[in-house]
């Protein structure tokens, strides 16, 4: 983590110079500290999202967890290509920095996860003013592409986000190779609202994608720079969905949902068995882990995901941080047939 911090002020010294430099050829907006829209230049040439509601028509939002740091590193690359010329905004872009003061302490969040934080009541700790803040720009989006990573190791970036039809025919027009998570009829997690959850309530099409294991890796900034240029292309045809490319019907890459989500106990404190990882498969009946002498098995066979164990501290000890409403979730393959046949929430 310590040559992390480092390079995550460098990216941060470089956004606030880009977002800068981006005025010189475009009307900025600003929304919050690292939150603003570019629009096109000129109203004439500009194109909007047909949703009458919309007027951005996408945003890119990046660090809604601190450690998640590859999508800083996107963000940035993207305001370069867009201050030589190479990108052209034909649309309203919005762009978001989410959780910026837990990535300079390099950490999840600050006082609350900022993915659970949108849509509360209150707003009283650090990371729910954060989601007020960001629930400016939000609401006002066609689409939402965010960009997150993963703690454990994975082989493989993926889409995760709840299943709306505008969303589910986005993710895939982008990136038919990378393979979608997608789930409906509950939220994600009983924490509390995450952003593309919110933005989907909102009217708009929230999508994220899972770049791959946190830190500053090339080949996850070069793949999520070739999907944020892709998505801000698709984003301008002006038809939130209803005319995108007939690749999306081209099922390159697995379709999956929960198959079962093992939830964390109110007391106590499991303890999954060694080598869990993000995909790695297991069959129905084979043993997890153990919780108060008694095994934890898998009901359902299929790949895991965002498995729970406790952080490690330098002693080798393992601090026992607050536990997460899941211990572990395991996928179920489907095709696209068993998606649900309504188009939107709101619609």
């Amino acid at each position: 983590m310590s040559d992390v911090i480092p390079k995550v002020e460098e990216y941060l010294s470089r956004f606030e110079r880009l977002s800068k430099s981006v005025a010189a050829s475009y009307r900025v907006e600003a929304i919050a500290p690292q939150v603003f829209v570019i629009h096109p230049s000129t109203e004439a040439t500009g194109r909007r999202s047909s949703k009458p509601d919309k007027d951005v028509a996408i945003t890119i939002s990046a660090l809604i967890h601190g450690v998640e740091v590859a999508g800083l590193a996107v963000i940035v690359e993207l305001l370069e290509l867009v201050t030589r010329g190479e990108l052209i905004i034909e649309a309203p872009l919005g762009i978001a920095l989410g959780n910026v003061k837990a990535a300079l302490a390099g950490v999840r969040f600050v006082e609350r996860d900022l993915n659970r934080s949108f849509g509360r009541d209150a707003a009283v700790l650090l990371e729910e003013r954060r989601a007020d803040e960001l629930e400016h720009l939000f609401t006002r989006s066609a689409y939402l592409l965010d960009i997150h990573q993963v703690k454990l190791k994975i082989d493989r970036p993926f889409w995760i986000f709840p299943y709306t039809k505008h969303g589910f025919q986005f993710a895939r027009a982008v990136a038919p190779d990378v393979s979608v998570i997608t789930h409906w009829g509950r939220g994600f997690s009983l924490d509390g609202q995450c952003s593309d959850e919110w933005v989907n309530g909102q009217g708009g099409a929230g999508v994220t994608i899972e770049l791959g294991q946190n830190g500053f890796d090339p080949v996850q900034i070069e793949r999520g720079v070739r999907v944020c240029s892709r998505s801000i292309s698709l984003s301008t045809t002006g038809t939130f969905g209803h005319s995108l490319p007939k690749e999306v019907s081209v099922q390159t890459a697995p379709i999956y949902t929960w198959g079962e989500i093992i939830p964390y106990p109110n007391t106590g404190q499991p303890v999954l068995n060694p080598g869990w990882h993000n995909f790695r498969t297991v069959k129905a009946g084979e043993v997890l882990g153990m919780f108060n002498g008694s095994e934890i098995k898998a009901s359902v066979s299929g790949p895991v995901l965002f498995p729970k164990y406790p952080d490690p501290r330098p002693d080798g000890t393992y601090a026992q941080t607050p536990p997460a409403a899941e211990l572990i979730r395991i996928l179920r393959e489907i095709t696209e047939s068993e998606l649900p046949n309504w188009g939107h929430p709101t619609d």
